[in-house]
């Protein structure tokens, strides 16, 4: 998985995002804002009630660590929080999942859910298949790293052992990797390029491309439209 890098690509999602109505799209947008603002883990975001968020602090016990952490908020996800979550009770879910457990009380989605929230995302803005929970939380350190440049505060919001760990999870050795090259032609041979070549968009894009345009509710079935014909088209083979 890989953090969001591009900037205009950034704020489109979260501009989009933003205009859901629907309960759906009005729990993706505040899952992708939460996650890229605080870095937590997605088996924590899914846990996470009105309680934990309506301060200055994000307070929890990690679910994979057992430690209690305490994060702060900053004055962006503060706002959406509040707006978002006014007249909820404080120990209701952020993200309440639509079925309910065996004695009828509600419980939060599951991180598969979360998932496919994300998956749906990467399919509408077209980002490629290297999208995932963990998104949020590298797209969190790496943008905190470029505003920053403090790695060993990053390295312990992460728990990371090791400040180069914490690098190679933001993707900052794969960026440094790809400025290395940038000018670099061995040889300083020169290529003419052929010239246009008419060809059909990829499936990927234009499936993108249909899946953002379509009316909200419809974009789960054309998702399932689109996995059938892949499967079909494999069997063919």
């Amino acid at each position: 998985m890989v953090p969001i890098r591009d900037p205009e690509k950034l704020k489109e999602i979260q501009e989009d995002l933003a205009l859901a109505t629907d309960k759906h799209g009005e729990r993706m947008f505040l899952l992708f804002e939460v996650g890229i603002h605080t870095g937590l883990r997605i088996s924590d975001l899914v846990r996470l009630r009105v309680r934990n968020v309506s301060g200055e602090w994000i307070e929890m016990v990690e679910k994979k660590t057992k430690k209690v952490t305490r994060l702060p908020l900053n004055a962006t996800i503060r706002t959406i929080l509040q707006d978002r979550l006014r007249g909820k009770d404080p120990n209701d879910f952020l993200f309440p999942s639509r079925t309910r457990r065996a004695d009828g009380s509600v419980k939060p989605i599951s991180t598969r859910s979360a998932y496919d929230d994300m998956q749906l995302i990467a399919l509408r803005f077209n980002l490629g298949d290297r999208i995932g929970c963990h998104t949020l939380r590298k797209t969190f350190g790496y943008w905190h790293y470029k505003a920053n440049h403090d790695l060993e505060m990053l390295r312990q919001w992460f728990n990371h052992s090791t400040q180069a760990v914490t690098l190679r999870y933001i993707g900052m050795d794969e960026e440094a990797k790809r400025k290395s090259v940038v000018g670099f032609n061995p040889g300083g041979a020169v290529y003419q390029p052929r010239g246009p070549i008419n060809h059909r968009k990829p499936d990927a894009e234009s499936d993108a491309l249909e899946i953002k345009n379509a009316d909200r509710t419809k974009q789960g079935r054309i998702m399932g439209e689109k996995a059938k014909e892949k499967r079909k088209q494999k069997s063919d083979v």
